[in-house]
């Protein structure tokens, strides 16, 4: 007789952990835990599905952990992070702005100059990127 895991499950049988979207149909996220290929998966919900898209772009929590630190223009904000492309900054600053975490100021004179900031809205997210900072210290390979 052969002995299990102690939960129903032979030798050999792996849990499996599923998180995702769903592609094209902004369903949301499922997670699940289950023997094999996603059995008993339980659908997160769009919330979590849009805040990992966003999250999940090149940059982007880079871009919104540089702002936490207060007000800074465009070009402060480029040396902040290295190796960011100017096209890139601006693609997300303009995704930032347009979910209401950033603010985009235009300062007159010569030279112009325009400031971006964090929105009530972007700071509120300070705890859960304390919290993925936590988790990536005591989790992930340097």
């Amino acid at each position: 007789m052969s002995r299990g895991h102690g939960d129903g499950r032979p030798h050999g049988a792996t849990v499996g952990t599923t998180i995702g979207t769903s592609v094209g149909t902004g369903a949301g996220a499922t997670i699940g835990t289950g023997v094999g290929a996603g059995e008993a998966c339980e659908t997160l919900g769009e919330p979590l599905a849009r805040v990992m898209t966003l999250l999940g772009k090149r940059w982007t929590g880079v871009v919104l952990a540089t702002l936490m630190a207060g007000p800074v223009n465009f070009s402060e904000l480029r040396r902040g992070v290295p190796g960011i492309s100017d096209r890139v900054l601006n693609e997300r600053l303009t995704e930032l702005a347009g979910e209401n975490l950033v603010s985009r100021t235009v300062i007159e004179g010569p030279p112009l100059r325009v400031r971006y900031e964090l929105t009530e809205h972007g700071y509120a997210l300070r705890p859960a990127l304390g919290e993925l900072t936590r988790w990536a210290e005591q989790h992930l390979s340097a």
